[in-house]
């Protein structure tokens, strides 16, 4: 990220489905890569919307609308949303390609020892949902191991 910052350029664009993933933090390093001089110190963004916002999310603040209404001005002019019922007439039809990958050889060894583990086998022999859930990840890391 620090690196993209360093590229020398008149124009920048971003193009995300999701500006606003986990937290508003986030959503300052977009708009500090796009606009540097103007979104420049991390410390004010995070006083001025992260901490309020976060506070009004988990209840530990009141919802102030002039702090909602203060973001929203200052992201107009960055943001160009458009809702997936507006656009998907206008949209061609989905095309779907499967192609198959096979591990490797590092990447099936670390998938079998994943799964023999112990610990693993009982994750899965539980029944929890989020520790299942864990498991799938772990095993989405070994697929997209470098290997």
């Amino acid at each position: 990220w620090q690196t993209l910052l360093n590229f020398n350029s008149k124009r920048r664009l971003l193009l995300t489905g999701t500006p606003l993933q986990n937290n508003l933090m986030e959503l300052w390093s977009l708009l500090h890569f796009l606009m540097p001089h103007i979104f420049e110190s991390h410390k004010e963004f995070k006083d001025w919307f992260s901490n309020p916002v976060t506070g009004m999310i988990e209840g530990t603040e009141t919802v102030n609308q002039q702090v909602i209404e203060r973001l929203h001005q200052i992201l107009r002019p960055f943001l160009l949303r458009r809702l997936k019922k507006d656009v998907e007439k206008s949209l061609p039809g989905k095309v779907e390609h499967v192609v198959p990958c096979p591990l490797s050889k590092r990447q099936r060894e670390l998938y079998e020892d994943f799964m023999a583990s112990t610990q693993t086998r009982g994750t899965l022999a539980s029944g929890s949902v989020l520790g299942i859930m864990n498991v799938l990840m772990q095993l989405r890391k070994v697929c997209n191991h470098p290997d």
